[in-house]
C-alpha cells in the first residue's frame, strides 16, 4: 500500500501563495510514489475545543462535538506524514490552522501514540520583508515544541514572503523547495 501524505492548507484564500507551493509539494510526493491529498481548512466547519475531557473517556480521536472534524481523526491517524501550509498572521500559527491543531487534544487518551515518527513538513507565508520581521519564528519555534512534545519528526520547513511571490527566480526557487519537502516527506 502507497504511503499518503495529508496537506492542510490553513489560508482562507482558495488561490493563495501558500496553495500554490502546496500543489508543488504534492507533485514531490506523487514524484516519490506515495499518494498526496490537499484539504483546505477554512472550507471546513471547525469548532475549537472547548477542553471538556470527553475525548478521553469516549476513546482517541472521539471528540463529542459534531463537525468536520469527525471526519479527519481518522484520516489524521493513518497518514504517513503530514504537511501543514498556511500563512503567519500576527506573529503566529493562524486561526483556521490552529483550530485545527487544538483539536488533536483528542489524541491524547493515548498520549498522542498515532503522531509518534510521524513525519511533519511545514510551509509557511508571511507578507514581511524576513522571518524575524513577520513573527514567522514564534510559529516556527510553537511547532518545534509541539511536535517535539508529540515525538513527530518536523523534518522539513519551508518559508517565503508573500513579497516574493512575483519575483520569478524567487518564486521559482520556493516551488522547487516545497516539491522537495513533497519528495523528502514522502520517502
Amino acid at each position: 500500500m502507497k504511503k499518503k501524505v495529508l496537506i492542510f492548507t490553513g489560508s482562507p484564500r482558495e488561490n493563495s501563495y501558500g496553495a500554490s507551493l502546496a500543489q508543488a509539494a504534492v507533485r514531490g510526493v506523487k514524484k516519490a510514489g506515495a499518494l498526496a491529498e490537499i484539504i483546505n481548512l477554512s472550507q471546513l466547519k471547525l469548532n475549537p475545543c472547548q477542553a471538556c475531557d470527553r475525548c478521553r473517556r469516549r476513546g482517541t480521536g472521539k471528540c463529542f462535538q459534531k463537525d468536520d472534524m469527525t471526519q479527519l481523526y481518522p484520516r489524521l491517524k493513518k497518514a504517513r506524514a503530514i504537511i501543514l501550509v498556511h500563512p503567519v498572521y500576527w506573529f503566529n500559527i493562524n486561526a483556521q490552522t490552529k483550530i485545527f491543531i487544538d483539536r488533536w487534544y483528542a489524541f491524547g487518551g493515548d498520549n498522542y501514540a498515532c503522531f509518534k515518527n510521524k513525519k511533519i513538513g511545514l510551509i509557511l507565508t508571511f507578507a514581511d520583508r524576513d522571518l524575524a520581521a513577520s513573527g514567522a519564528v514564534n510559529a516556527i519555534q510553537a511547532y518545534k515544541d509541539m511536535f517535539s512534545y508529540l515525538g513527530s519528526d518536523l523534518c522539513s520547513l519551508v518559508t517565503t514572503s508573500t513579497q516574493d511571490r512575483n519575483r520569478t527566480e524567487k518564486a521559482a526557487k520556493v516551488l522547487r523547495q516545497a516539491y522537495e519537502l513533497g519528495r523528502e516527506i514522502a520517502s
